[in-house]
């Protein structure tokens, strides 16, 4: 396993745990107002919030589930590539949403996952890009 694969499955696993903390703290702010989120919890944005919330990590979850399937089977980076576009659409839609709100009801778990995650997307898709042409150069 070259080093990039085995860096690509890494950044994986950490994404789709990254993805989890995302789903936790995403239904724990907007649907408990948990961890500062009280501004949010109760009002209208709350179910747009844990909508946006629930999209994005569902999106990061599956990103490192097939970001570790492109490591153990290079021929399979495509679906990495694509799945970490859809994560960094998703953050920006996130962004979008925030700047909507105007920048004040931001829980600070949810914005420090979401811009470690954009960072992760980044990252998957650089290393599965990289496996990918690995794999073409040497079949």
């Amino acid at each position: 396993m070259s080093g990039s694969r085995k860096l690509l499955k890494l950044v994986s696993i950490v994404a789709a745990i990254t993805g989890l903390a995302m789903l936790t703290f995403g239904l724990a702010v907007a649907g408990c107002g948990l961890f500062g989120g009280t501004a949010i919890s109760g009002t209208d944005a709350a179910p747009l919030y844990m909508g946006v919330s629930g999209v994005s990590a569902l999106c990061f979850i599956v990103m490192g589930l097939m970001g570790m399937r492109a490591s153990n089977v290079p021929s399979r980076s495509g679906t990495a590539v694509a799945c970490a576009f859809g994560s960094i659409a998703v953050t920006a839609v996130a962004v979008v949403f925030w700047a909507w709100q105007g920048f004040v009801k931001i829980d600070i778990p949810n914005a420090v996952l979401l811009v470690v995650g954009a960072l992760e997307a980044v990252a998957v898709l650089l290393l599965a890009r990289k496996v990918k042409k690995e794999h073409d150069t040497w079949h």
